[in-house]
């Protein structure tokens, strides 16, 4: 994840399909398979609930970074996601999360901790302001 002379911090994943089921993505040494047969829950996560662990990921993050910061102790966090697909053109339209936490901390520092939490998450920031897509075709041959 390298800077860049734009301030901005880019990140790289390649995913690669292995077979008709399942796709790798891999990133700094580390890889997650995902399923990549359209209707086929049995081959892993599909790249809507990759979209979705992606948020999660990203809410857990920023409670474990920012409740050190605040200095508060939160013993367990989970997050519960749920998202709604449209079918014409495809596309997660609503999405909704819990984010349950195990704290001994009084329920205000707690919402306090889950608004800067979501104030300042990647994800959350680009699901909520859209990013710039932008794609190339390469023929391997």
């Amino acid at each position: 994840m390298p800077d860049r002379e734009n301030g901005l911090r880019s990140y790289q994943v390649t995913v690669e399909r292995q077979d008709k089921a399942h796709a790798l993505a891999s990133s700094h040494g580390h890889t997650l398979t995902l399923g990549a047969r359209q209707g086929d829950s049995t081959a892993g996560f599909n790249a809507a609930e990759t979209l979705l662990a992606s948020l999660g990921a990203c809410l857990i993050t920023n409670v474990t970074a920012l409740a050190e910061k605040m200095r508060l102790q939160v013993d367990q966090v989970r997050v519960e996601i749920e998202g709604d697909r449209r079918d014409e053109p495809p596309g997660i339209v609503q999405i909704r999360y819990r984010l349950v936490l195990d704290s001994p901390e009084p329920l205000d520092k707690l919402e306090k901790l889950h608004e800067v939490v979501f104030r300042w998450g990647t994800v959350t920031n680009t699901l909520l302001d859209g990013a710039a897509i932008q794609g190339d075709l390469l023929n391997a041959r």
